[in-house]
């Protein structure tokens, strides 16, 4: 940070214009290298929700999605995906990309929370208090 710049301000947790914290992670790698992007993403869910940080992570890519399959994720990926659940993060696919795989809901594994279209993931990334990170 330069000197002449000052430090942001950030009110105290107790204060009334503190904001509870959120994360919206998209994990939107292409096919190629969605399994790794993705246990990148899902160890920065797990942390961000260890922390007590709102975590909402949406697979937006078909090869993203196509990893949420039932059988279809390796263990390393899966055991990531457990731990972000575990830690309270919520795991949401786009309907779009779902059907560019011809899955439907009941295909994936049982840490997706639900599908969510762009307008849900970006009212959430919007919020006062919300970041984005991309994988």
């Amino acid at each position: 940070m330069s000197p002449n710049v000052p430090p942001p301000v950030i009110p105290p947790a107790t204060s009334p214009e503190a904001v509870a914290p959120s994360l919206v992670i998209l994990w939107g790698s292409s096919a190629l290298d969605a399994a790794s992007a993705g246990e990148l993403a899902f160890r920065y869910a797990a942390s961000a929700a260890a922390m007590d940080v709102a975590v909402e992570l949406h697979a937006v890519s078909a090869g993203a999605v196509q990893h949420l399959a039932e059988g279809a994720a390796e263990q390393v990926l899966l055991e990531r995906i457990r731990q972000a659940v575990e830690a309270g993060a919520c795991v949401y696919v786009c309907p779009a990309a779902l059907a560019r795989q011809g899955l439907v809901l009941q295909d994936l594994i049982e840490q997706v929370s639900g599908v969510r279209g762009a307008a849900s993931l970006l009212a959430a990334g919007l919020a006062p208090g919300a970041r984005f990170l991309n994988f």
